[in-house]
Parts: C-alpha cells; sequence; structure tokens
C-alpha cells in the first residue's frame, strides 16, 4: 500500500456534492451530516468503488424521514427503528443513520439501540478505526478522533475502543476483521487476537446468516489466506469452518493458495475448500450450518457432482460425453469445468475444456432437448397420448446425446425406420 496523499477538503469535493440535496434540508433545519464509513475510508485510499453512500447525523429518525421525503425519488423506512432511512436520489443510493452508540446484551442476537447527538460517540462504536472517520457535507472537513487515516498509512488494524468492548459489543467483528485484513493488506494492532480469542463463544449469538453472508465477504477479497490465517489465530476458524481448522498446516497452506488462485466467487472458493475437506458429506454440513439459499446450494452441489463425473471420464473425452455433462449440469457447464480444473478432477478436464469451446460455437448446447416435440411424434408415427409417447420421446433424446445436433429431416427418418424396426 502507498503512501497516502495529503488530506484536504477538495478530495471530498463530489462525494459531498452527491448528497448535497439530501444534506441541505437537514442544515435547513440545525443539524450536521456527515459521509461515513467505507466510503471515506476508501477515497482516503484513492481505491473507489461503486458504494452506496452512508450518511450519519444528529437529527433523530422520525426528523430525518420528515426532512428528506421531499428531496428523494424513493424513500424506505424498515430500518427507522435502528435509527436508519434508506433513499434514492437519481443515481444514489443513501443510508441515513442517526447517531447511535448499540450494544448487544450478553444473550441477544439483537443490538440494543441507543440514538446520540454526539458524532464521537457514533464514531467510538464502529468496527475499526479505519471505518470511524466521517466528513463533515457542510464544509468537507474530515473528523478522525481515533486515527484511522494513521492506521491506514501504517497499514494496522485496530478497533476505536478497546478490541475486547468492540468486539464483546458485537462479535461478528472478530470474523469482519478477517476481511478487512485481506482487502487492505493491514496487520492486527497489539491485543486484537488475543481479545478475540477470549471472546470466541460470543460468536453463538450471532445468527447463521450474518456468519455465512461475512465468510462470503471474505472469499470474495482477491486473497483471503491473511484472513483465513487470522480467523485461525483466533479460534474462530475452528468454530466456523471446522473441517478446514483441522487440516494439517502445510496442507492447509496449499488449500489456501488454490482458494487464492481461484476466480473471485465465494461459491465456487467454497466448494474448493469443501472438495478438499470431505467433498459431498461437508458441502452438506456446511449448507446446513451457515443456511446457504436453496440457490447457492443448489450451485455447490453441481459443481461437486460435476466434478465427480468429469473425474470418471476417460481421458480424452467423446463428445457424446460433454453433451452428457452439459444436460446434467444446465447452466453450470463452464462453471463445472473451471472447479474442475482447479481440482484436479482427472485428466480429462483439459481436453474437456477444448470440447466446450468447439461444441459451444457450432451450437451444441443451445437445445439439447429431443429434436421433436410430443405433437410431431405423435402426429408424425400415428399415436395416442401414452406411454408409447415417453419411450419415443427417451429415443429421441438418446439419439441428440449420442449423435448431436443432426438435421430435422434425418432425425424424423431415423425416428420412422427405428419405430418400423420395433414395431416388427
Amino acid at each position: 500500500m502507498s503512501e497516502l496523499p495529503p488530506v484536504t477538503r477538495e478530495m471530498f469535493d463530489d462525494l459531498r456534492a452527491a448528497v448535497a440535496s439530501v444534506a441541505e434540508p437537514l442544515h435547513a433545519a440545525g443539524h450536521r451530516v456527515y459521509l461515513v464509513g467505507g466510503l471515506v475510508r476508501d477515497r482516503l485510499l484513492a481505491a473507489d468503488r461503486t458504494l452506496d453512500h452512508d450518511l450519519t447525523t444528529d437529527a433523530p429518525p422520525e426528523r430525518i424521514r420528515d426532512l428528506v421525503a421531499g428531496v428523494a425519488d424513493a424513500v424506505w423506512f424498515q430500518g427507522e427503528r435502528f435509527g436508519t432511512v434508506g433513499l434514492r436520489v437519481g443515481d444514489v443510493t443513501m443510508e441515513i443513520t442517526t447517531h447511535r452508540a448499540e450494544a448487544y446484551v450478553s444473550d441477544s442476537r439483537k443490538p440494543v439501540v441507543r440514538f446520540s447527538t454526539e458524532l464521537a460517540e457514533d464514531l467510538a462504536r464502529r468496527d475499526f478505526t479505519v471505518n470511524a472517520m466521517a466528513v463533515d457535507v457542510a464544509d468537507g472537513t474530515l473528523h478522525d478522533p481515533f486515527g484511522g487515516r494513521a492506521d491506514l498509512e501504517a497499514r494496522i488494524l485496530r478497533t476505536p475502543l478497546d478490541p475486547v468492548e468492540s468486539f464483546s459489543d458485537d462479535p461478528l467483528r472478530m470474523l469482519r476483521a478477517a476481511r478487512f485484513l485481506s482487502r487492505y493488506e493491514l496487520a492486527s494492532a497489539e491485543g486484537l487476537v488475543e481479545a478475540a480469542r477470549s471472546l470466541v463463544g460470543r460468536m453463538e449469538i450471532v445468527s447463521a446468516e450474518r456468519i455465512r453472508d461475512e465468510l462470503f465477504r471474505l472469499l470474495e477479497v482477491d486473497d483471503p489466506t491473511a484472513g483465513f490465517d487470522l480467523l485461525d489465530e483466533m479460534g474462530l476458524l475452528e468454530m466456523v469452518l471446522p473441517e478446514v481448522a483441522a487440516f494439517e498446516a502445510p496442507n492447509r497452506a496449499a488449500l489456501e493458495r488454490r482458494v487464492a488462485e481461484a476466480p473471485v466467487d465465494a461459491v465456487l472458493r467454497l466448494c474448493v475448500l469443501a472438495h478438499a475437506v470431505g467433498g459431498d458429506e461437508i458441502l452438506g454440513r456446511w449448507v446446513s450450518t451457515l443456511r446457504l439459499p436453496g440457490r447457492d446450494a443448489g450451485r455447490a452441489q453441481t459443481l461437486l457432482d460435476g466434478a465427480a463425473m468429469i473425474a470418471d471420464q476417460r481421458a480424452e473425452p467423446s463428445d457424446e460425453d460433454v453433451r452428457r455433462l452439459a444436460v446434467r449440469v444446465g447452466d453450470g457447464l463452464d462453471d463445472v469445468v473451471v472447479f474442475a480444473g482447479l481440482v484436479g478432477a482427472g485428466s480429462a478436464v483439459g481436453a474437456l475444456a477444448d470440447s466446450v469451446v468447439r461444441l459451444r460455437a457450432v451450437g451444441e448446447f443451445d437445445d439439447l432437448g429431443p429434436g421433436l416435440d410430443g405433437v410431431t411424434v405423435m402426429r408424425l408415427l400415428d399415436l395416442e397420448s401414452g406411454p408409447e409417447v415417453g419411450e419415443v420421446m427417451a429415443w429421441l433424446g438418446e439419439l441428440r446425446l449420442v449423435e448431436g445436433r443432426l438435421p430435422d429431416e434425418e432425425i424424423r427418418g431415423r425416428l420412422i425406420k427405428w419405430w418400423g424396426t420395433t414395431r416388427d
């Protein structure tokens, strides 16, 4: 990470302009409004990403709602009881949150929210100093009471408060630390790992869905290796992915390298881990414990199933082999081929990948169906609806897989000839 540019008020001008229409009625009513969080952090890093504009203010939620309703193109209030009002102005999406100091009680998964009028109190309750900076929308002043910019420059991941207090308030921050450490190439501050180790049991109050979402965000970092190492140091890897934690050090290091080399895709990378530590059985366990949505769970199973099919194939797969695989995995064919290559699923992967490219170029995968529909079959063979039609459709499906795309007239001719033979 290179040296950070000097802070000037002008460096935030475009961000301030993007939210000016929303800030103006709050300013007119005597309230302060600040850009906060990731948007400020990334601007200091000169690493702008497409992020929602997060704002914080001393106005209470109901006041925010009343003041911004007239300037926003859309407003939503689902988070109002937690002090957050969402809105959109043009192409800019924002969340405005009342300054707050929230904490989790000992056995609750829901934070107790207390609103505040003090910016510093709000920033103190954020996860890390690099995210605890705010820019005054009115004049562009950077507020950095906990030294977030200095920590960015020194590549240090630190909590604004004592880490025991910060992690106890929201235990998910311990898992989030792994993502920030990896994404921004930071080192953990003194005492951070020890605090996390003392609070591992506190993670039990965090829902499986929040843990899953944070794990996926870590898997979407270009190289999550440092994050996984931090989770191991903290004692959290054993809780979140115990099968990976149990891997012996040399093997796990190789596995982490394989994950880092994989495309940035959380589900695919999770499957790389699952394949290495136990395959279907482990994936099934993770689907349950992490509560993977049905779409992600289905895709993950397709990747493992497809890799197993490829591993069972000959070194030089035939076009028929490729078509059968395509039918089995559907739209996931390219995913499966990539995944199979990542996990070393047999000697056929390279030839298979070439075949996929070649067959796709000639439209082989556009329609892998039987070639004729049931109505046409009944008319052509003078059949009534029933088991015989099903038999014919199965034969046509097999013909398509074995011989590929055939002209319509040839399919009809082959069918009539076969049907006549079966009736003799």
